[in-house]
């Protein structure tokens, strides 16, 4: 007893050293766990809001190219209403229609002075009291309304202003595109954190103006800032300063509580001025593992180390797990299973950054009328054939290519590149795979068109969206088939040369008209079958200061795209009037003068307007000058045509059809239209030597019919004295062409068609 009386204390004090240093232990490692617990929970939450702004931030930047986008489409529209002098609803409504193409909207409205809305048709459109969107109409600002009720229907409109515009007789002051608040659905919904995030845009105060279709979304006119005023932020000056980050435009993030629910969310300012995305995930789904693990670690604090191990490994899984969620979004095209375009970036980049690394072209695809089969299949089964077509590309790209979904039916793709023959059969080949798996699934469809355009990298330095922008530019220039259903083209020297030239010229042009270096050449018709000439034709020349001799075919198809053709018309008119006006004070008796008049101008209603007041000017004689309209606008729109040609008959002009046979037109089309002459195109008299019998009989047939219709015709083009003898014999009426002469200065045409003595009177004055 005495021994165990004497150990007792030893072994009571050890007992109690024991449980004081595992009760010490458990009360560190609870410490610690519990402390480390907090700081893992934060950074966490850091990481979550972090990838959440990252998520925010690109969402906000589709919102915002999209915008920026329809913004560009509505001035463009707008300038091609000023361009065309549309002043009618019946015309707008044709030019909306001749525009819907490519349209994520429902209609493009206009708005007068008093705030009355008309639809493309010119149907009066009921419009809400949106006091900040009709605020920046009247005061002619570019502007995104709030959803509203727009004919009953909730609708977002984007607005520009407009100036000098009129309809009917009543000015418009702003033209708007109407979108469904659905449209932005795809882009605001998200399906990570478990399904249970979701976002929003709000305007600045705070109130919801457009919501994504998530089940978890709120609803549209909830006020946001309110809620959180009313609930218990992360800090006490939260709220004051997230009103005073939105107030500068600036992002952030918060955390706060809404039906007793504990939210995360990041904001953003996206394009509209007065908007703000905002993206929200529960708390609960950002700390449910962290929670769980607190308990657990608190209960296990006697199995130290052990508990402490679990505890950091199963965090470090949670947190692993939440940045695999996060990495899914951010990386994982939600259409397609395959890469996003940010990912593409990504490993694009490591590719062309390896050391050793083949010569590699980034492509872009583009599925010709994909529009169209999303109104006709619908959405699901598009997204079937795209995400079945990015398949078929990827499972044989070669280890180093890439590929990634754009947008819509557009993917970017990252290959080696060999050579063209071998990119040619790249594409057949995935285009043949595609074609027999819908064969096999969806027998009913036909794989669209599909378009590739090339960049051949040889810049590493140069930014993606730039060499995408090259690669889209190239199917701009005349893409080449491959079997009919696949064209492609290649972004090269030539590609780069032309688009330089074009705005070398553009930059040029205005200054050229201020200088007179557009003159005016004039191409003699010889009649048959005296051989002699009895009529012109009015051709432009630009004879550049700098540059010498620019010819029509570099600069005319670039007038027509930027309408400046409009105003190079007119001066040519102008030239040729004061041209016949001088003959005529000389006592010279001037051959009819036939004048180009573009397409552009035909669609302007009232462009005979200037072209009289020209005429009344240098008091030309009736019927002196001729109108030459192209074969194209035939068939574009007949009745349109004949309206025209008879509104030129009214001004006094001629009027002639060029370019016949150029194109589709048929002779019973002809024969409805009251035309004065008609221009056999210089096609049928370009090869002389290939089967002439056959040229001959469509020729003739051609120029019965004008006869018997009481047409003149005019044969261009004519190079060969042996085809100047078979259209005499045919009894056609005029030659124009090399055969007889060139396109010649004025004062050089005048010694031809007076002699020189005419010609020298005419300098002498």
């Amino acid at each position: 007893m005495g021994r165990t009386h004497r150990r007792m204390p030893a072994f009571k004090g050890s007992l109690k050293l024991s449980l004081a240093t595992f009760a010490l232990a458990c009360i560190v490692v609870g410490t610690f766990s519990f402390q480390y617990y907090q700081q893992l929970q934060s950074t966490i939450r850091a990481e979550s809001g972090g990838y959440l702004q990252e998520l925010a931030t690109r969402i906000g930047a589709n919102i915002d190219r999209t915008i920026a986008d329809n913004y560009s489409f509505l001035h463009t529209v707008s300038s091609g209403l000023h361009t065309a002098q549309v002043t009618t609803f019946s015309r707008y409504a044709a030019v909306v229609e001749a525009q819907r193409k490519g349209w994520e909207f429902q209609d493009i409205m206009l708005i007068d002075a008093d705030g009355k809305a008309y639809a493309s048709t010119g149907e009066p459109v009921k419009l809400d009291n949106d006091a900040y969107f009709m605020d920046a109409v009247s005061e002619g600002r570019a502007v995104i309304s709030n959803a509203q009720m727009i004919d009953n229907e909730e609708r977002i409109a984007l607005s520009i202003p407009l100036e000098n515009i009129t309809m009917n007789g009543t000015p418009m002051v702003a033209m708007a595109a109407v979108y469904e608040p659905a449209s932005f659905d795809e882009t605001l919904s998200m399906s990570s954190f478990d399904g249970q995030s979701f976002s929003c845009i709000i305007d600045r105060g705070g109130t919801i103006v457009v919501r994504s279709s998530s089940p978890s979304a709120l609803e549209l006119g909830y006020n946001v800032l309110t809620t959180i005023g009313q609930s218990k932020p992360d800090q006490d000056d939260s709220l004051e300063s997230m009103k005073s980050s939105m107030a500068a435009e600036g992002k952030g993030q918060i955390g706060f509580t809404i039906d007793d629910v504990r939210y995360y969310a990041v904001y953003t300012p996206i394009a509209p001025q007065n908007w703000y995305l905002l993206t929200f995930v529960p708390a609960s789904v950002v700390n449910a593992r962290s929670d769980m693990m607190l308990g657990a670690t608190l209960l296990m604090c006697g199995v130290v180390t052990a508990a402490f191990a679990a505890l950091v490994a199963f965090l470090l899984f949670t947190s692993s797990r939440n940045r695999r969620k996060l990495e899914h979004i951010a990386y994982v095209d939600d259409v397609t299973g395959g890469h996003t375009i940010q990912r593409f970036y990504d490993l694009a980049q490591q590719s062309l950054s390896a050391t050793d690394r083949p010569r590699y072209a980034l492509v872009y695809t583009n599925m010709e009328k994909f529009k169209v089969l999303n109104e006709q299949f619908g959405r699901r089964s598009c997204d079937d054939l795209l995400r079945m077509f990015s398949e078929t590309i990827e499972s044989g790209l070669r280890p180093g290519e890439y590929i990634g979904r754009q947008s819509a039916d557009n993917f970017c793709i990252l290959i080696e590149f060999d050579g063209e023959p071998w990119l040619r059969e790249r594409f057949a080949e995935w285009y043949r795979i595609a074609e027999r798996f819908l064969e096999e699934n969806q027998p009913q469809w036909n794989l669209p068109i599909v378009e590739f355009g090339i960049f051949v990298i040889d810049n590493d330095e140069l930014p993606f969206p730039q060499m995408i922008d090259r690669a889209k530019l190239a199917l701009r220039e005349s893409p080449q088939a491959i079997g009919g259903k696949i064209r492609y083209a290649v972004y090269d020297d030539e590609v780069r040369r032309l688009l330089v030239r074009e705005k070398q010229l553009e930059d040029m042009m205005e200054r050229a008209m201020l200088e007179g270096e557009f003159q005016v050449y004039l191409q003699p018709k010889y009649r048959l079958p005296e051989r002699v000439v009895g009529g012109s034709e009015a051709l432009t020349r630009w004879v550049s200061a700098s540059e010498g001799m620019i010819f029509p075919d570099e600069f005319i198809p670039l007038f027509e795209k930027n309408g400046f053709i409009v105003t190079l018309d007119l001066h040519v008119f102008e030239e040729v009037c004061r041209t016949l006006r001088g003959w005529i004070d000389r006592g010279l008796t001037p051959p009819k003068t036939s004048v180009n008049c573009s397409r552009a101008h035909v669609k302007s209603k009232n462009f005979l307007d200037a072209y009289r007041v020209i005429a009344d000017r240098y008091r030309i004689p009736e019927r002196l000058i001729e109108i030459e309209l192209t074969e194209g606008i035939v068939m574009e729109d007949s009745h349109r045509l004949i309206e025209v040609i008879e509104d030129i008959h009214e001004a006094g002009f001629d009027c002639s059809i060029d370019d016949f046979g150029s194109g589709y037109s048929s002779l019973n089309m002809i024969q409805s239209i009251p035309a004065d002459t008609l221009k056999l195109d210089k096609i049928f008299f370009r090869n002389r030597t290939k089967d002439p019998a056959r040229t001959r009989s469509v020729v003739q047939s051609i120029v019965s019919m004008a006869q018997a219709l009481n047409m003149d015709t005019v044969a261009e083009g004519v190079e060969y004295e042996d085809q100047v003898d078979m259209l005499e014999e045919i009894g056609c009426d005029y030659v124009q062409g090399y055969v007889f002469a060139r396109p010649l200065p004025i004062a050089d045409f005048e010694r031809l068609a007076f002699g020189e003595e005419a010609s020298e009177e005419g300098e002498e004055r």
